[in-house]
């Protein structure tokens, strides 16, 4: 159990058990590309997943308004683990 303080107040919060540690909350659904520097999630960079799309490994999620030139590329989180996994396997 953990005590910290936020704004002077003091919150406890409970460590979270092994098996809680793989829940979806460390895991999200998409993650958005790495601005700079390599993605919190597998430590790729930005132009590994585009070259990566572009192979056909994944598909990049795009997001962006209407009218807009601009807008979010968003990872698919499984697409990249499954991924991952292959290549440990395919290395034995």
């Amino acid at each position: 159990m953990k005590l910290s303080s936020v704004g002077g107040q003091t919150e406890t919060t409970k460590a979270a058990a092994p098996s809680e540690t793989a829940s979806s909350a460390s895991r999200p659904e998409f993650f958005r590309l790495p601005k700079k520097g390599v993605d919190p999630y597998f430590g790729f960079t930005r132009s590994f997943y585009y070259s990566g799309e572009q192979r056909g490994f994944w598909k990049l999620v795009r997001v962006r308004g209407r009218g807009k030139v601009r807008g979010v590329s968003l990872i698919p989180y499984d697409a990249i683990a499954r991924f991952v996994k292959s290549q440990m396997e395919g290395a034995k």
